[in-house]
């Protein structure tokens, strides 16, 4: 059986967003989001997530934007002097392999955006994070310790292994999948599932209807997880940015949303015989 998640994420960050992702979901393919609980859109992604029970709905864990939960004076080196996260994920994970940032601060963090989402009331179906840092080992070590505790079943798990005209981002991808794979067996032991293939680092940005057509004519047995990142590209939208930091992927929301809206594509879906489902259906 082949099966594919088509998973927005970003939901939570702002109204633009969440409409996005909403009508990609009603209107389009998209199957599942995750949803950031520090932003100034989760109050009305959390009411959008209840009035759309089909769309699954999973938690964007996030070091890299905006302000924390906890307290910043409970979080060394893991803020700045602003009370904010500094944006810049290969910072955090130099201060992180350097030991300036201990894996406890992380885990309080963590744990205060997980019980948050929880408090929604949603029925949550995963785990990933914001720029992929929970792949990072010593991060997935303190996720794969909060989805055991907090009862979550699923997470995101790299497997992206593939050359685009962005060699950075090829770069990125191979490098989050080697430590993926270094977690495989941890994961594993720790009863946790995720999908067989992913797609979405290399190509991020440019999730057009022929890419969309070309990944989905080459799934193979199992389950692959499509990432996008749909939105309106409106004044509010880059407005978040003084909150939350600068977002590549801002410039290019709408063109992803309009590929998931294609008109053609459920029925080319279909004919490949790709069930489309969120990760309740792993």
């Amino acid at each position: 059986m082949k099966k594919a998640i088509v998973n927005a994420d970003d939901f939570g960050l702002c109204r633009p967003v969440n409409e996005g992702i909403v009508r990609a979901h009603r209107e389009g393919i998209l199957t599942s989001a995750t949803l950031m609980t520090n932003t100034p859109g989760f109050e009305e992604a959390v009411v959008l997530a209840g009035e759309n029970s089909r769309l699954g709905v999973g938690v964007h864990l996030n070091l890299v934007r905006g302000r924390p939960l906890s307290k910043p004076e409970d979080l060394p080196g893991l803020v700045g002097p602003d009370g904010k996260f500094p944006a810049r994920p290969g910072l955090l994970l130099r201060r992180i392999a350097s030991g300036k940032v201990g894996i406890g601060t992380i885990e309080k963090e963590l744990r205060a955006q997980i019980e948050k989402a929880l408090s929604s009331g949603l029925a949550l179906t995963h785990l990933d994070s914001e720029k992929h840092l929970h792949a990072f080992p010593p991060v997935f070590r303190a996720v794969v310790k909060l989805a055991r505790e907090y009862g979550f079943g699923r997470i995101r798990f790299i497997r992206e292994f593939r050359l685009s005209l962005r060699l950075g981002q090829s770069l990125k991808a191979a490098f989050l999948s080697a430590c993926c794979a270094r977690m495989k067996g941890e994961v594993r032991k720790a009863g946790l599932v995720n999908p067989d293939a992913f797609y979405g680092i290399s190509y991020s940005g440019r999730m057009t209807v022929a890419r969309l057509r070309r990944i989905f004519g080459g799934l193979g047995e199992g389950t692959a997880e499509i990432m996008v990142h749909p939105g309106f590209q409106t004044e509010e939208l880059f407005s978040a940015e003084g909150e939350v930091g600068p977002y590549y992927i801002n410039r290019f929301r709408e063109r992803e949303l309009s590929a998931l809206l294609d008109p053609g594509l459920p029925a080319f879906i279909r004919g490949l015989g790709v069930e489309l489902v969120d990760f309740r259906g792993i």
